[in-house]
């Protein structure tokens, strides 16, 4: 697997079904971030690349010593070089660089990202390096317990912090709300490491469709239950499909198509069709915008360029 956006190991056989979903969680988050019909369930996108980015951090990933700095400069560097465009877009449309509205203040600005969709890049970071951390301290089966406690109590009082989360406001009510993704992630990585785990795994994804349900709260549980079964079937049966290029080109560009998406979503706007023909205009044009800077930063053998 590629270290794209769910900054996994390369390996030569790479699981078809796992490519394709990355593609479709790409598209998905384009669609999430258009506000168009089905938004709150688009939001799946994002749940998919969480809990890929946990399946490999505790699976191929668990030996692998995490370089900070590394992992600073494949993360972070990409993520200023956005934060500094999106914050000069927002002077040229005379709004503050970032928002200091947040209950946090500077910092929570900061983390929250001069465009809302920059706060995944941060969270994800220290959330690797955190995890990196406790690998040292636990095995994979008391991991896999503590993730599962965790999920219990995180479906089990949704109604209690997810509401004190959008009270607090950014970034705290988007790391909130990926946490069930984060969990999840975790426990489809180790649910192999023990011996009740396949079936703790089943309980907790009925606790989402629960949860579901249940709750009046919109989008805290369908798309991470999407995310769950649609991962749980590429990991299955993921491995039939026959190898595609044009897949893993795309596949390769996720991580830049998430950085770069708002600005084709915006000029999307402007254009006189159905929403869906918008998204899609959007998704991709970044694709191909990453696309032809991949070709060109490697063309000028160029890896550090800060853009994706």
């Amino acid at each position: 697997m590629t270290a794209q956006f769910t900054t996994v190991t390369q390996r030569s056989g790479r699981n078809q079904g796992i490519e394709l979903v990355r593609v479709l969680a790409a598209f998905a988050i384009v669609w999430y971030h258009s506000k168009a019909a089905g938004s709150e369930i688009s939001y799946s996108g994002l749940s998919a690349f969480l809990m890929l980015t946990m399946l490999f951090e505790v699976g191929s990933n668990w030996s692998r010593r995490v370089r900070i700095a590394a992992l600073a400069r494949r993360l972070l560097i990409p993520w200023a070089f956005w934060f500094v465009v999106f914050g000069a877009i927002n002077l040229a449309r005379h709004h503050p660089f970032m928002s200091l509205d947040y209950s946090g203040g500077w910092v929570a600005g900061v983390l929250a990202g001069s465009s809302i969709h920059l706060w995944y890049i941060p969270f994800i970071f220290a959330l690797i390096v955190t995890l990196a951390a406790m690998k040292r301290s636990v095995d994979r089966q008391v991991l896999f317990w503590l993730a599962m406690t965790a999920t219990v109590a995180n479906l089990a009082t949704v109604g209690l912090w997810e509401p004190w989360s959008r009270q607090i406001g950014y970034p705290l009510a988007q790391w909130m709300q990926a946490s069930t993704a984060v969990l999840i992630g975790l426990l489809i990585g180790l649910h192999r490491s023990t011996r009740w785990g396949a079936q703790a795994l089943a309980v907790a994804l009925m606790l989402v469709a629960a949860t579901w349900v249940l709750s009046p709260l919109p989008g805290v549980a369908l798309p991470h239950m999407i995310a769950a079964l649609v991962l749980l079937a590429a990991l299955r049966w993921g491995d039939r499909i026959p190898a595609s290029p044009v897949m893993q080109t795309l596949a390769n560009a996720t991580f830049g198509i998430y950085l770069c998406h708002p600005i084709f979503l915006g000029a999307a706007k402007q254009l006189p069709l159905h929403v869906a023909l918008r998204v899609t205009f959007a998704f991709v044009a970044s694709a191909l915008f990453v696309i032809a800077y991949q070709r060109l930063r490697a063309r000028l053998k160029q890896p550090a360029l800060p853009v994706a």
